[in-house]
């Protein structure tokens, strides 16, 4: 709390002095050159030749972007060859300071900035909004969106009153390419094939890899038209072995009597406190992944004070996805034996379950978008108006096959090793006899998710001559309107008494193979159920036996979930802002008023009734950024703005509430239209010193963020309307928080080229890295009204950092390059007992790149990803001690081309 008290006081003061510092020196003359005034949105600028190519030259263009702006921002930019070379958007950003990634089967799907979740910033693409296809949520999925997409990714830390409000962590902004860039144009392909460590499993893994293609051409007489055409296709077909024990544990005492369970907020164990993991969870999955798709812009530049465009892009992912578990569960009871701190063996427990089911599902994730828009010059300003549409959809069918065997005779001992607990069973011929796993259930499920985001936007820009050089106003106004709805429909059958269809009898087993999931012990193997035979097997039963089967439409978790919701903004700014060569200046003030309109259905008693809600807030989001030139290569900024981070859809929307009536007892669970949004104060402070011609980069900067109206769920009594009259109930909800969360952090960043250092072959070496340090009082609301401040934010670890080597000589460019992040809570918080919130573990990783020019035209490369086969690991416990998953991604190494012409 000192940390916090001292960082908060120095940041305040800082900024304030900077404030008056800039004010008072604002006559100071020019020690460096004047700034380019910016080029309108979606109007690109000529690039003079660089010489330079690689790794090199991507530092180059981000350092010259971040010097070039006001705010404070961090860039990933395109290579000579007009890509990025990363398979995705999340990849690419990861190389950035203060972001962390969260992801899916090894590969990068949700981007957090500045400690703050997916949900809490906000994307673009060419600076208008993206559908998404999160079923409750604002993520945007980064593995949908290809590396390719982007020319440069700029992600802002500090806001101005004329971008979206609706980001406390940052704003990303995915930039296309424009053909009116001279380097980029004409055709450019580059692909890359090989194949990931974890190839076997029970269907074989064929090669992985991608294609990307990209052309950009001018034509008309005086090449007033630009054109550009790109596409992409992925691949990846790959396993991976996952290891669960249960979000809690039962617990002992040293004579081996269950000692009960934890209190919410103890800081201790009952007993002795050895703890009994709940359950083990082999997983085997093979994913095969698909990604294409493609877009097209078509550009006008009449003059240098008339630019149109319209761009559209499409793009699609597919997982076809095979997920084999072997579960074995303990429920308490029984005794303990040859108990220790970290193993021992129960016998003849009272609640073991042994299940083995296959679940065989489709993701399909899709984002389009169309937009169109304008800048011009008029009424002696610059006039800017953009015309969006954006479209998601998520489909998601499942077919479950389970099997289960409940036998009190299965008794198993354990014991951690590392980040695994290694199970024994103490009978393994009853514990393999798969005669006895009798049928449970076959169930097949479908979710639908469609958005629609249609937008507009005009903006108008003017110099203030009156006021001096440099100085503008610019106003706006503009509306978004989403529009979603969730379906979810499931069905089963469920085994009626004389039920044939054992585990052994299916005839879906595979004898000939060996799945050795993490923590399997000497000898042990995972059951393997052949995905190709498990359908057709069950219909040839289900025709062969129809009353060894009974039909369940599963009429109430059909409406569980349904909802829809249209959510509209409007917008309005103003800002006044002076761009000098020694010192710049952005203040502004937005407004928003966000409306919401939801529907869903509730179960009264044994029937579902559709539920309307309607809610609604506004807020005025004042803003300042400052920038002042201490001296030719060094850069001070400072900001302060209000923004929000805005609630799930979920949490809105009436989704799966109940009403129950028992006598006088009136309990109704239901969302809450009213939840307002998290609403941040954000301060920074920064200092960036460019040697080196500006070609190098030595930054840190301080941030300060105060969050409130943090969402958490309670139980209280109020007076609710039920059949036209009032009568008081049991209400639970989510709430609001009454205490703010407080984020302090830091942030270094470097790129140093180290020609002047090396000698000889070494010219051409440069070093870069970055660091992110936080701190923050995180609270969590438990069920029983206490409070308790946890370790990290969702999702933000409290230390991140990367570190790359890349050399760029002749015809040959290599990278090296770590990335580390420490531990981080995950979405999966739980409100009853703090020891069992789940925090992600250490993420760490090693990926290596080099390319050799062949030719003007050809480039070869070698890629080698994840190099330490790094997996993935979760942890609970008061202190994250005790194991909770640990996955295998494996390494993968590929093969590729480039081509340009």
């Amino acid at each position: 709390m000192t940390f916090q008290i001292r960082f908060r006081t120095a940041l305040l003061a800082s900024t304030a002095g900077f404030a008056v510092a800039g004010a008072a020196m604002a006559q100071t003359p020019a020690q460096t050159p004047a700034r380019t005034p910016p080029q309108p949105a979606g109007q690109p600028s000529e690039v003079a030749e660089i010489v330079v190519t690689g790794a090199r030259l991507q530092n180059r263009k981000a350092v010259a972007e971040r010097r070039e702006n006001l705010q404070v921002t961090d860039s990933v930019t395109s290579d000579d060859v007009g890509r990025l070379p990363d398979f995705n958007i999340g990849e690419a950003l990861m190389r950035l300071p203060g972001i962390a990634v969260q992801n899916d089967q090894g590969e990068a799907r949700f981007v957090t900035v500045r400690a703050l979740n997916a949900n809490y910033n906000y994307t673009l693409v060419d600076g208008v909004s993206i559908a998404v296809p999160d079923r409750n949520g604002r993520r945007v999925f980064m593995d949908v969106m290809p590396a390719s997409l982007a020319d440069r990714i700029d992600v802002y830390k500090t806001f101005t009153a004329d971008q979206e409000g609706g980001a406390i962590g940052g704003i990303i902004d995915i930039r296309t390419a424009s053909a009116f860039n001279r380097r980029s144009r004409g055709l450019s392909v580059s692909g890359q094939i090989g194949q990931y460590e974890n190839h076997k499993g029970f269907e074989g893994a064929g090669p992985s890899g991608t294609l990307d293609a990209r052309y950009l051409t001018t034509f008309g007489s005086a090449d007033q038209f630009g054109l550009v055409l790109f596409g992409n296709y992925y691949k990846r077909d790959s396993y991976s072995g996952q290891a669960e024990y249960g979000s809690s544990r039962y617990f002992y005492d040293a004579s081996g009597v269950s000692a009960g369970q934890p209190g919410a907020n103890t800081g201790v164990y009952p007993g002795t406190g050895i703890a009994v993991p709940s359950e083990r969870r082999w997983y085997f999955y093979h994913n095969d992944r698909t990604r294409v798709g493609g877009g097209a812009k078509l550009e006008y530049r009449g003059s240098a004070d008339d630019y149109l465009f319209i761009r559209g892009f499409w793009n699609t992912a597919t997982d076809d996805e095979a997920r084999q578990t072997d579960l074995l569960t303990f429920s308490g009871g029984g005794v303990l034996t040859n108990a220790t701190a970290t193993g021992g063996t129960l016998q003849n427990p009272s609640g073991l379950s042994i299940q083995e089911n296959l679940g065989q599902f489709d993701f399909e994730r899709s984002v389009w978008a169309v937009t169109g828009g304008g800048d011009h010059g008029a009424m002696g300003g610059d006039l800017s108006w953009r015309l969006n549409y954006s479209g998601s959809h998520f489909r998601n069918p499942e077919h479950w096959a389970e099997w289960r065997q409940n036998g009190a005779g299965a008794a198993f001992s354990y014991q951690q090793v590392g980040d695994h607990y290694v199970f024994t069973p103490l009978n393994p011929s009853a514990f393999n006899d798969y005669a006895a796993y009798a049928p449970y259930r076959r169930q097949f499920d479908d979710r639908e998710l469609d958005e629609d985001i249609y937008e507009s936007r005009i903006d108008f820009g003017r110099d203030l001559n009156r006021l001096g050089d440099g100085w503008r106003f610019k106003v706006g106004t503009g509306v978004r309107r989403i529009e979603r709805a969730f379906d979810e429909n499931r069905d089963r059958y469920l085994p009626q008494k004389g039920n044939t269809y054992n585990l052994l009898a299916s005839g879906v087993l595979r004898p000939d193979l060996c799945l050795r999931p993490p923590g399997a012990g000497a000898g042990q193997c995972m059951v393997a159920i052949d995905p190709g035979r498990a359908i057709t097997a069950f219909e040839a039963h289900l025709a062969a036996n129809p009353g060894q089967w009974r039909f369940d439409p599963m009429a109430t978790e059909d409406n569980n979930l349904d909802y829809s919701m249209e959510e509209t903004v409007w917008n309005a700014y103003g800002l006044i802002a002076r761009a000098g060569p020694v010192w710049s200046l952005n203040l502004g003030l937005r407004y928003e008023d966000t409306r919401t309109n939801g529907r869903g259905q509730r179960l009264v008693g044994k029937v579902w009734e559709t539920v309307d809600n309607d809610g609604g807030y506004d807020d005025l989001l004042p803003s300042v950024n400052l920038a002042y030139a201490l001296a030719p290569a060094v850069k001070l900024r400072s900001a302060y703005s209000k923004s929000l981070g805005r609630v799930p859809f979920n949490a809105i929307a009436p989704v799966g509430e109940r009403l129950a009536e028992d006598g006088s007892d009136v309990r109704l669970t239901r969302s809450n239209p009213d939840l307002l949004p998290r609403r941040a104060d954000n301060l920074d402070l920064a200092i960036d010193w460019y040697p080196g011609g500006g070609r190098n980069l030595l930054s840190a900067s301080l941030f300060y963020k105060r969050v409130k109206n943090e969402f958490f769920t309670s139980a209280d009594l109020m007076m609710i309307d039920l059949d036209g009259r009032q009568v008081e109930a049991m209400v639970t909800q989510p709430k609001n928080a009454g205490h703010p969360v407080d984020i302090y952090g830091v942030e270094f960043n470097l790129v140093q080229e180290l020609d002047g250092l090396l000698p000889g072959v070494l010219q051409g070496l440069t070093a870069t890295a970055n660091l992110t340090l936080l701190d923050t009082n995180f609270r969590q609301q438990m069920n029983d009204g206490s409070e308790v401040e946890l370790e990290t934010m969702i999702g933000q670890p409290k230390i991140a950092y990367n570190l790359a080597l890349s050399y760029d000589r002749g015809p040959v460019s290599a990278r090296l390059a770590y990335n580390y992040a420490g531990e981080r809570l995950s979405e999966r918080v739980n409100t009853t007992s703090v020891y069992r919130n789940r925090f992600d573990g250490e993420n760490q990783s090693l990926a290596f790149k080099i390319r050799y020019k062949v030719s003007k035209a050809w480039s070869a490369s070698f890629t080698a990803s994840n190099i330490t086969g790094e997996g993935r690991t979760e942890w609970i416990g008061w202190d994250q001690e005790l194991p909770m998953v640990a996955a295998d991604y494996g390494a993968a190494y590929f093969f590729g081309f480039s081509y340009r012409r």
